[in-house]
């Protein structure tokens, strides 16, 4: 069995282009879900497939993440999202650490010569920072007078430390365990929905576009009573009730 940090697992799916996979073969579900969208139903397939068949997924769907070079900091572009073949191995665990090339750098190198400039500078640090790494790692003061000396710059370098995500456990439904609770969800979505008469004619039109919510933009040809809050707080609330659970 292999295993994946959440982080990783998420540079992954997030890599999937669904316009440009046709149409997918198959049922999310034994009976329709009548609130998914036709795109959410394409993503559940795609887990589907990747989940049943991986190699087959991998040929098919993968898409690699490629890795570009930012020059903002010391470490070089992160890698490849990498599987474990044990869920205690120690880099799956470890945080992220890395730290930001001082702007001073970077602005004096854009003001003497753009953008090349600036790549060649980043470059020529990250060197000078290997060379001064147990310093910088035992005796900061030190450390920082040289950061001076030699690229004028008068302050700490930022540091950036993200916490792993760690490991997560799931509730390993049976089969027939899995579709009681899939059942229940839909059997509330409905129960609200007859709960909810002057929010009806809401629930059919967005119930498959909750995205629209998480948007900063204005919902057009919004003509319910509700203002542009209201209704996406509304499809928020909708969408954690039961569109998240069911595909979760």
């Amino acid at each position: 069995m292999a295993y994946i940090t959440k982080a990783n697992a998420k540079r992954i799916l997030k890599r999937i282009n669904l316009s440009s996979i046709g149409n997918i073969e198959g049922d999310v579900y034994k009976k329709p879900i009548y609130f998914l969208s036709s795109w959410e139903t394409k993503y559940l397939l795609l887990m589907q497939s990747l989940l049943k068949e991986p190699d087959k997924f991998a040929i098919e769907v993968y898409q690699p993440v490629i890795n570009r070079d930012t020059y903002r900091f010391v470490f070089e572009s992160e890698q490849q999202p990498s599987y474990h073949t044990n869920k205690d191995c120690v880099r799956m665990r470890s945080h992220y650490n890395n730290l930001e090339i001082p702007f001073e750098i970077l602005d004096r190198a854009r003001e003497l010569g753009g953008e090349d400039f600036v790549k060649k500078e980043v470059l020529s640090f990250r060197d000078w920072f290997k060379l001064h790494f147990e310093l910088y790692q035992n005796n900061k003061e030190s450390f920082l007078k040289q950061l001076e000396i030699r690229w004028r710059v008068e302050r700490n370098i930022s540091e950036i430390d993200k916490e792993n995500s760690g490991i997560e456990s799931i509730e390993n439904y049976s089969l027939i365990e899995l579709e009681q609770e899939i059942d229940k969800i839909i059997s509330y979505a409905g129960a609200y929905f007859k709960s909810k008469p002057n929010r009806q004619n809401i629930i059919r039109r967005f119930q498959k576009l909750t995205f629209l919510a998480y948007k900063p933009d204005v919902i057009q040809n919004n003509d319910t009573e509700l203002s542009d809050y209201e209704l996406k707080e509304f499809l928020k609330e909708y969408d954690v009730q039961f569109k998240k659970p069911i595909k979760e």
